[in-house]
């Protein structure tokens, strides 16, 4: 068995790069990983400290967490101040909206309950699933990520929510940006199959580096119409867009697995597509 037909995939994880790089190969393919996100812990911690203190009083109504890391640090958080059992407390309590399957996955562990999750795993989506809600009058807490999140903030506070952002971590270029440098070359000169991307942010830091190098319209070209480009989730594929491409690849289950068992279940339809081409020629 060769799902993966000794393809080259360029990966952007960081995290996860190693354990995403063992399954490549273990499914007949050559990983090629170059880490483009780093997320870095918030110096200014007062603000989710308050809005934590606000949760354990009872305060919000509400609290929506949108990542698997921002739901992990926001406990981490409550339990170096030795308040995780009373946050834990404070959630049950409350009503959880998660929005999709990395936060989801977090708050199971911890024992805490989700009240909502959204048919879509986006702001827009959270936003959505609330839209015959009246949220006047209710306080709620928003787990960000790496960047702010106007629309969805924005969203909540035009409804009549009181919105407390709660920001842990930011999103950063890896440290050593060599690795990056070299994909975009090997990008552009042919060397890669297929580029998997795992987080919008992947694909933000992949153009800020080649912008930096004069080669962002090369990238650009090259993922719209040179390479089979795999992705996770409505909002990498977004992020993308902004760029004018369009991925091929794009798995109904948002994890990291899916994507690359969706890559072979791709390169397999290819190949029955050319061979069902073939065998017409022939006749």
């Amino acid at each position: 068995m060769n799902p993966l037909r000794g393809k080259t995939i360029a990966i952007t994880e960081a995290r996860r790069a190693t354990e995403l790089a063992n399954l490549i190969v273990k499914l007949g393919g050559v990983p090629c990983s170059a880490p483009a996100v780093r997320e870095v812990p918030r110096r200014d911690r007062g603000p989710a400290l308050a809005v934590l203190d606000r949760i354990c009083r009872g305060e919000v109504s509400t609290v929506i967490f949108l990542t698997g890391v921002g739901t992990r640090a926001f406990l981490g958080l409550a339990a170096e101040v030795g308040k995780r059992e009373a946050l834990l407390t404070a959630l049950r309590a409350t009503r959880i909206a998660a929005r999709g399957p990395k936060p989801i996955a977090v708050l199971r562990e911890a024992g805490v309950r989700i009240d909502l999750v959204p048919e879509e795993p986006t702001s827009e989506g959270l936003l959505a699933a609330l839209a015959h809600e009246d949220l006047g009058g209710n306080v709620v807490a928003v787990q960000l990520y790496g960047e702010e999140n106007p629309p969805l903030v924005e969203g909540l506070a035009a409804r009549g929510a009181t919105v407390l952002p709660i920001p842990l971590y930011e999103w950063a270029l890896p440290e050593d940006q060599e690795p990056l440098v070299r994909l975009i070359h090997d990008l552009i000169d042919g060397r890669v199959d297929i580029i998997a991307f795992t987080s919008s942010p992947q694909i933000k830091h992949l153009f800020i580096v080649a912008d930096r190098l004069g080669l962002r319209d090369e990238v650009a070209e090259t993922l719209r119409d040179r390479l089979t480009v795999a992705v996770v989730g409505p909002v990498s594929e977004a992020a993308l867009r902004e760029h004018g491409i369009t991925p091929q690849i794009q798995p109904g289950k948002g994890t990291m697995g899916a994507l690359v068992h969706e890559v072979a279940e791709y390169l397999a339809r290819e190949e029955r597509s050319e061979r069902g081409g073939m065998s017409h020629g022939r006749t």
